[in-house]
């Protein structure tokens, strides 16, 4: 099983020019097919926000549908030719139902489609793409560059076929996938190194342990409160996370491993780490800092040490003066009817 988290929003420059969102994502899952498309459309391209939504949707239901004839063709020129005639004759359609010209919805293109053991990568202009492989982050395409120094290669450019990535693969020890526009390569990409930022890995595990839209919900908070301050341009990231199947929810783990996750030592106290349990299961249900401490029959002051430490955590979130857990407690399975 893999989760999908997914978010766009407008950066700064657009909010102050009142010009739409030109960053998109988008998502499709059908049996054992998952594919996830991001594209950043073209600041000079005045649609480029449906040039990007295009193409994104196109990616994901041409993968869905072509994923074996595409992974089994071993002329990476013809499935790079066949990906861009769709793409283009799709965008053609959508220029004639915008009257508008093909050029104006110029946008790039990442994206990640799997298939059992098996993947597919393509990449068209800049973003980056990267995946998390034995706990380690790595580089899968940097961004691809026009000509001259800050331009880009897009959907619509005569060279789009020629400086398109193409990588197919089998998984192996990979657990995700992630992908970015160039705005959010800000703040996540160090160029210089090729390196993601950690918080990209902590992302990913913290999706295997609390439900998708709420790691989605988190995701866009932090996109519009802190991302979006370092450019002026629209962010957004698309991932695809293996989620982890021997978790059970946190009930199931021994102490050991609520240790490793809660980031205590492993001699902490067995009392300390059932005040934690005892929080956790509390907030099933959303209470206030003194409905929890008179539950675990400790201070105030003392009890919002512990809820301080799940929040930091992202086990729990705060809702006006309450709390609630986020953390998966159990399986569905597990839970009594």
């Amino acid at each position: 099983m893999w989760n999908v988290i997914q978010c766009a929003v407008q950066g700064r420059g657009h909010i102050k020019s009142n010009t739409p969102c030109q960053d998109k994502t988008y998502s499709m899952i059908t049996g054992t097919m998952r594919v996830i498309a991001l594209a950043d459309g073209a600041g000079s391209a005045r649609l480029s926000h449906y040039g990007a939504e295009n193409v994104t949707k196109f990616a994901c239901l041409e993968l869905s549908d072509k994923f074996d004839s595409y992974f089994a063709d071993n002329d990476g020129v013809a499935v790079k030719k066949q990906l861009i005639e769709g793409l283009l004759k799709s965008l053609n359609e959508t220029a004639k139902r915008l009257d508008c010209e093909m050029k104006e919805l110029a946008s790039t293109l990442l994206f990640v489609a799997i298939k059992n053991n098996q993947f597919i990568i393509a990449h068209i202009g800049d973003g980056v793409i990267g995946y998390l492989k034995k706990n380690e982050l790595k580089i899968a395409s940097q961004p691809e560059n026009g000509e001259f120094v800050n331009t880009t290669v897009f959907t619509t450019s005569k060279d789009a076929i020629m400086t398109m990535k193409l990588i197919k693969g089998s998984l192996g020890e990979i657990k995700g996938f992630v992908l970015m526009s160039d705005g959010t390569e800000t703040s996540l990409y160090n160029k210089k190194e090729r390196k993601l930022a950690d918080i990209l890995k902590k992302i990913m595990q913290m999706s295997t342990i609390v439900s998708a839209d709420k790691v989605e919900k988190q995701l866009k908070q932090s996109f519009e409160n802190v991302i979006i301050n370092a450019t002026t341009d629209d962010c957004s990231i698309a991932m695809l996370i293996k989620a982890d199947d021997t978790f059970r929810g946190y009930l199931s783990l021994d102490n050991s491993q609520k240790c490793k996750l809660l980031g205590v030592n492993l001699n902490t106290p067995k009392k300390t780490i059932r005040r934690y349990d005892d929080i956790l299961a509390y907030l099933q249900s959303e209470r206030s800092v003194s409905q929890i401490a008179r539950r675990i029959y400790l201070k105030p002051k003392y009890t919002k040490k512990y809820i301080d430490k799940l929040c930091r955590l992202n086990f729990i979130e705060k809702n006006g003066n309450g709390y609630q857990t986020i953390v998966i407690m159990r399986t569905e399975s597990k839970v009594n009817k």
